[in-house]
């Protein structure tokens, strides 16, 4: 019986030990869930990236600037460069990647 009993003990000292490690694991891969929502202005687009320029965004502490974002898989359908645009973004591994846009309603 006092076997049975340690090899119990054992037996769930060691699964929640994998099952914490797990969940830390997964927690370092997976991205932001954090959306963010902003406006700008199309400068150039491309199946793996968008290049926008936009204004501050406060919540990530930005100054106005162009960068480039990732496209998601499958792509969003193309904005010709010069389109004004609201569009929103995730952190992802490896930079942000949009997640809508659409051209200006302004």
């Amino acid at each position: 019986m006092r076997n049975l009993i340690t090899a119990i003990f054992i037996s769930l000292f060691f699964s929640s030990f994998v099952s914490a490690e797990e969940m830390q694991h997964h927690q370092h891969a997976m991205p932001s869930a954090t959306v963010y929502h902003t406006k700008g202005v199309v400068k150039a687009w491309g199946e793996q990236k968008v290049s926008l320029s936009h204004p501050a965004i406060a919540a990530l502490s930005w100054p106005p600037m162009t960068m480039n974002f990732l496209q998601p898989q499958p792509p969003l359908p193309a904005l010709a460069a010069g389109t004004k645009v609201d569009f929103s973004f995730r952190q992802v591994d490896g930079g942000y990647q949009l997640t809508a846009i659409s051209a200006s309603q302004d």
